[in-house]
């Protein structure tokens, strides 16, 4: 039988708080709202990027300042009363904001709004009015201290995000981001939000900053995938390229991910319908919950800094959080248990067997308190796994009952056993593409 081991006795740190989301609690104009869910899964990070609030436009640049002929030192050429609502919303719930300056994704055949600005100085000062906006109060505005403002989205992904060419993505990025540092250099500015991170677009973009001495805070990129690996590979051919480039206190942001079985040139052709909905529902279901729980353990030991999964409002697609009546999913209560480990102050150092091929262990303590892990399978295949506790004696506490939570494909965070703590060693049940939630209370 494998053996999982989790060592009491050698803390490595707090749990970093990477269950960011993408966009915020609710949905057609308000009616649904999932922001007491936000609270109880603590979401410290939301990122605005295609809002459906009731469409995808809330925060986008043409709905903020509809007229670009106008003045943007002048507060009356701004619309921020939609945006306005739906950055209150998020705010309420407590999460840091994440603000995408540009324009949402346009899947019709005519574009709109994702065409490269006529002036980029000009649309480097509107996007400065909406930092004072939601910063400075400005217009009837805000105290909200946004720190991260990212410069549009997959400019690198193709014409349904960006119809201009790489090198006038990369010229509007330098004018945006030196105007908004030296407008207020504590801001943190980044993107480009890439769709393929280990595409050439990448060390192009790098070196341009590099070359014109242009601010990158943050970079960001994204990845859809059903192999964990997929996403630990990026993550660490990013951090060796921001490193190669200079960038090494970049921070690296992976802000949209999720579990995705399916080809994104295939899914949404007509015909298709049945795989669309197969792959929704499993990003819903315990197939998406388990790999959630295998990424949030995986990025703790990765060079991400922060991730958002996408997407966080209730709708019925790529939310794998929430359906679209608001009611929570076996994926939401992932990050719920995930969020109730992270309160435990310290991470405990957790061995794995060598055959552990899908399996992920995330533990953490309180000081002479309770510990905590979450155990994922994310495989399958059911299997059998012995929980050896490590350095009980001298923890500095009596450890008397454990209990076991399960997400599995009957049940959502649900109590299934609870005991007496009998010794160091507990057999653990794992069906395949379940999560387990071990508590042992003193």
């Amino acid at each position: 039988m494998s053996e999982i081991q989790l060592n009491i006795d050698r803390p490595l740190g707090p749990v970093k708080p990477i269950h960011g989301v993408n966009n915020g609690p609710v949905t057609y104009g308000s009616l649904v709202d999932v922001s007491d869910y936000f609270v109880s899964m603590g979401v410290p990070l939301v990122r605005l990027h295609d809002p459906n609030w009731p469409h995808p436009r809330e925060v986008d640049i043409h709905i903020v300042f509809p007229d670009f002929s106008k003045d943007p030192a002048d507060p009356d050429s701004y619309n921020f009363s939609q945006t306005d609502e739906y950055l209150r919303t998020v705010a309420a719930t407590g999460a840091k904001i994440v603000y995408r300056l540009g324009e949402s994704i346009e899947h019709t055949e005519k574009k709109y709004f994702v065409h490269p600005p006529e002036n980029y100085e000009k649309w480097a000062q509107i996007c400065i009015g909406i930092i004072r906006h939601y910063n400075e109060g400005w217009a009837d505005g805000f105290h909200y201290g946004i720190e991260y403002w990212e410069i549009w989205n997959e400019p690198d992904y193709s014409v349904r995000m960006w119809s201009g060419t790489h090198e006038q993505y990369y010229s509007l990025y330098e004018t945006a981001a030196t105007a908004i540092k030296r407008y207020d250099p504590s801001l943190k500015v980044g993107g480009p939000a890439v769709a393929r991170p280990t595409a050439d677009f990448v060390p192009e973009f790098l070196e341009h900053c590099r070359e014109k001495r242009v601010p990158l805070d943050f970079f960001s990129w994204h990845t859809y995938t059903a192999d964990p690996q997929v996403i630990a590979g990026r993550a660490l051919h990013v951090r060796a390229m921001l490193d190669q480039y200079g960038f090494k206190d970049t921070e690296s942001h992976l802000n949209e991910w999720n579990y995705f079985v399916a080809d994104f040139g295939t899914i949404w052709q007509k015909g298709n319908e049945y795989l669309r909905a197969d792959t929704f529902n499993r990003q819903k279901g315990e197939e998406g919950a388990s790999f959630a729980a295998y990424i949030l353990t995986l990025l703790q030991d990765l060079p991400v800094d922060a991730a958002n999964y996408y997407d966080g409002q209730p709708t019925a697609l790529f939310c794998g959080l929430f359906d679209y009546h608001g009611v929570p999913q076996k994926t939401y209560y992932t990050f719920q248990a995930f969020e109730s480990l992270r309160r435990h102050n310290v991470r405990l150092h957790c061995e794995l067997p060598e055959d552990a091929n899908g399996l992920s262990c995330l533990a953490a303590k309180e000081e002479n308190g309770p510990v905590a892990a979450l155990l994922a399978n994310f495989h399958n295949e059911d299997r059998a796994v012995n929980l050896r506790l490590n350095g009980l004696a001298d923890s500095g506490a009596t450890y008397e009952r454990i209990q076991i939570y399960s997400i599995d494909k009957e049940r959502n965070l649900e109590l299934i056993q609870e005991n007496q703590l009998s010794s160091a060693e507990w057999k653990l049940e794992l069906q395949k593409y379940s999560v387990l939630y071990v508590r042992v209370l003193p």
